[in-house]
């Protein structure tokens, strides 16, 4: 491989130029010996010229050796460049597909879970019948709420709406119920209603419940709101996994105080790591254990979860007492 690189470097001209020179170096030393006894300076004069003559052609063969190593060590220099360049290249082009493709993901992952917050933010933004169903529908099939309705408390009162679908999601009613689930009327909402002519009929029920707050305060879209504002935080708790709140965040009846009451959990709102199990509700000194944590809600959450579940608080015995 080297032979051949050398002897691309040897033209036809360059041949002959080596050539030439090698035959004049010759005819100078011949002319030399000649001249040696009839003209000595003249003939010593033609040895030196032929020495000097005859030893370019080695020179020229050595110079081209030295270029040619010159070229090849360049050569393998600027080829150990590119392939770094080009490694280079390579790696952030490679970095930069992945990335991509990450934000991709990324993105299209908040995007579905936006898409699924937004059914819960169009009962205010639409508040229809069919808006309504949709949320509820929606929640159910995820099983976020419990399949007998989800309960939204009646603002600065002790009723409740609960928002019941029939088994096909297509029909929806409201009923007015107590703390204990005792229902104290119902409210179909049907097709050929329109929004504020059903939740005017709401107002009403809260009226004849003996709950009528006055003017501009007996508003039933205040609790529709908080029970859209509900299910978009109970979403964004539940949307990744790690966090942990998927087992315990999901069948929920109301959020009341603050608190998720759940099929078989009560789950602390502003500490939603804390979960007391439905089981446990009728034990003892409930309230001043979460007093004693700081949570001053802590009794009435007690209290209205007993009553929400059937359950009372258990009697201590005489011989538990001694």
């Amino acid at each position: 491989m080297a032979s051949s690189d050398i002897s691309d470097s040897w033209t036809p001209r360059r041949i002959w130029l080596v050539f030439s020179i090698a035959l004049a170096g010759i005819a100078a030393a011949v002319w030399s010996w000649l001249l040696q006894t009839d003209a000595p300076w003249l003939s010593t004069m033609l040895a030196n010229i032929s020495v000097v003559v005859i030893l370019l052609v080695p020179g020229e063969f050595l110079l081209s050796r030295i270029r040619y190593d010159v070229k090849r060590i360049s050569d393998v220099a600027t080829g150990a460049q590119e392939t770094a360049a080009l490694a280079k290249e390579t790696a952030e082009k490679t970095e930069r597909s992945l990335e991509d493709v990450r934000v991709t993901l990324l993105n299209r992952q908040q995007s579905e879970l936006d898409a699924e917050l937004d059914v819960y933010r169009n009962m205010v933004a639409d508040p229809s019948r069919e808006s309504l169903i949709e949320a509820i529908r929606h929640a159910a099939e995820l099983d976020l709420i419990v399949p007998e309705g989800v309960r939204s408390p009646v603002w600065e009162t002790d009723l409740h709406y609960r928002f019941v679908l029939d088994p096909s999601y297509t029909k929806i009613e409201v009923r007015l119920e107590q703390d204990n689930g005792e229902v104290i009327s119902s409210h179909p909402w049907s097709e050929d209603t329109p929004a504020d002519d059903f939740y005017q009929e709401l107002v009403e029920a809260v009226r004849a419940a003996g709950h009528d707050l006055g003017t501009l305060l007996n508003d039933p879209t205040q609790s529709v709101e908080e029970l859209s504002n509900m299910l978009v935080d109970v979403t964004r708790l539940r949307s990744q996994e790690l966090a942990g709140h998927r087992k315990t965040h999901c069948q929920i009846i109301e959020r009341h105080h603050g608190w998720y009451f759940t099929k078989d959990n009560v789950v602390g709102g502003p500490h939603n790591d804390y979960v007391i199990k439905v089981t446990r509700l009728n034990e003892l000194d409930w309230e001043e254990h979460l007093s004693n944590k700081g949570w001053y809600e802590g009794p009435s959450v007690i209290t209205f979860a007993r009553s929400l579940y059937g359950l009372a608080p258990r009697t201590i015995t005489a011989a538990e007492k001694k």
